[in-house]
């Protein structure tokens, strides 16, 4: 995000950093302000995740970035991102093709969701993206019609381009 030691920005703009454009320092940033450390928010974010059922995912870091230990399953991200839904916000943000935030001194940042879906399929509600070199591209979203939502996940595609093809 480009911030810098003592930029203030608010919570609401480090959502939007980190879920439209995986942010990293913007995830850490929040963990921290939910929980005082990373490590603490980890804690949290593992309890959660059991509480909802999403019992073959560990996290060791609020990035999602690769960590001693870390994993999860397509199945589990789908539990995580059904449950995250049900805040409005989440939901609103996740669903937004683009978004324009500032700091409180002013440094106006423009950010493009990097869920190329959002703008060819009216009946996705949102997704996040993912990369790293060992998962490869992976995409969970979700999509609805007729009151009715499916939530997909895929994990290890090629390419971003095979990633919305096979979406």
């Amino acid at each position: 995000m480009n911030l810098k030691s003592g930029d203030k920005i608010t919570i609401e703009a480090l959502l939007y950093a980190a879920l439209l454009k995986s942010a990293n320092n913007a995830a850490v940033a929040l963990a921290e302000a939910v929980a005082g450390t990373e490590d603490t928010f980890v804690v949290l974010m593992n309890r959660e995740t059991t509480s909802i059922g999403a019992s073959n995912t560990e996290f060791t870091n609020a990035t999602g970035l690769p960590g001693l230990g870390q994993h999860t399953t397509a199945l589990d991200l789908t539990k995580i991102m059904r449950y995250s839904l049900t805040f409005p916000k989440i939901r609103e943000i996740l669903g937004t093709p683009a978004a324009e935030i500032s700091t409180e001194e002013g440094k106006i940042m423009f950010l493009r969701n990097t869920n190329e879906l959002l703008r060819s399929d009216e009946e996705l509600i949102g997704g996040k993206t993912g990369f790293t070199d060992s998962a490869r591209h992976c995409f969970v979203c979700a999509a609805e019609r007729d009151n009715k939502m499916i939530i997909a996940c895929l994990l290890g595609s090629p390419s971003r381009k095979n990633l919305w093809q096979e979406t």
